[in-house]
């Protein structure tokens, strides 16, 4: 077995690190999302924050790392992902690509590093491969969310009922594709609070700040590398923002994963959420109809949004854990 970081460059090598880390990703799990080869490998190639690393036996990829160094403010901070298919477990192949990993990590200076665990609801933390795997290395979970699933399409009676919930008054404006830059500022505004208010547990992570340049740029990389993308803005009765949500569509078309659904403090309490989610609901069966699982995560100590969700029909399929610990080389 050798260690060997990708050249995201090389077809053939990128082809089998991905099918490696996707294979692994999704073991065991029921009705998984994965992000798509070009949403992993595009951004290999064009940030130099992102390190891939391989263990191979020969042309075969045994399993598979994904190390990103944080940018400002969060230089203390490095993120790994590591997957391992089930037929190469307990060879050592994942501690030899964890070990290669946080080695680079603290070569660049970083102290702290975090890795996110889907464990399925068959399964505790203690008693998973993978969570067996980061407890051993010093990992804690520092924040817990629950994956919940709908399967889709959604009766458009019942978004309509949805829909009818909210209080009287409030307008939606809805569009797929990047934010368009008249929204830009605003959106960048929400994103940014949505971004502190949302539960973060006992994370060691700044949350970041969004200027228009950073929602264009970022949503326009997004659609490039294959997502979709379905948002719906909610207005007050004199036509200010007030919340949005957002769905990305995963490129085979049948998986989406509902992204942020925020509503500022001084208009919550209208089923302002429900409003956001039912008409974006809407937009995404008219512009997306394959798709077939819409996914979820909330923490499970937000329960207004906890409370949203099974309005919806969502059921909890498996906890997302984000794990962190402090970083020592090996």
């Amino acid at each position: 077995m050798e260690i060997r970081r990708l050249d995201p460059h090389d077809a053939t090598a990128a082809a089998g690190w991905y099918e490696a880390f996707r294979s692994g990703g999704v073991a065991d799990r029921e009705a998984p999302t994965f992000f798509a080869a070009e949403s992993v490998l595009g951004p290999l190639r064009d940030n130099e924050t992102r390190h891939a690393y391989g263990a191979w036996a020969g042309d075969t990829c045994l399993g598979a790392a994904l190390l990103h160094l944080e940018k400002p403010p969060n230089m203390h901070l490095a993120e790994i992902e590591l997957n391992v298919p089930p037929a190469y477990r307990n060879r050592g192949v994942g501690g030899a690509l964890f070990d290669t990993a946080i080695g680079v990590a603290a070569d660049d200076g970083r102290t702290r590093c975090s890795t996110e665990l889907n464990v399925p609801r068959a399964y505790t933390l203690d008693s998973h491969p993978g969570g067996r795997f980061a407890l051993a290395r010093g990992f804690t979970s520092v924040l817990s969310e629950q994956r919940y699933l709908l399967d889709l399409p959604f009766d458009e009676a019942g978004l309509a009922v949805l829909s009818r919930s909210a209080t009287t008054g409030y307008t939606v404006e809805s569009w797929t594709g990047p934010v368009t830059a008249a929204r830009a500022d605003v959106f960048a505004q929400m994103r940014t609070q949505m971004e502190r208010d949302v539960p973060a547990g006992e994370r060691d992570h700044e949350p970041p700040t969004f200027d228009a340049d950073r929602v264009l740029s970022g949503d326009a990389a997004t659609a490039a590398r294959g997502w979709g993308l379905v948002t719906t803005l909610v207005l007050d009765p004199a036509g200010a923002p007030v919340g949005y949500t957002r769905i990305y569509v995963n490129a085979d078309g049948v998986h989406a994963q509902q992204d942020d659904t925020f509503v500022l403090r001084a208009h919550r309490g209208h089923r302002l959420g429900t409003l956001a989610k039912a008409t974006n609901m809407r937009q995404l069966a008219a512009q997306h109809p394959t798709v077939r699982h819409l996914h979820s995560w909330t923490a499970d100590s937000n329960t207004a949004m906890r409370a949203i969700n099974a309005r919806f029909g969502f059921r909890p399929v498996e906890a997302m854990h984000v794990l962190e610990a402090d970083l020592s080389r090996p």
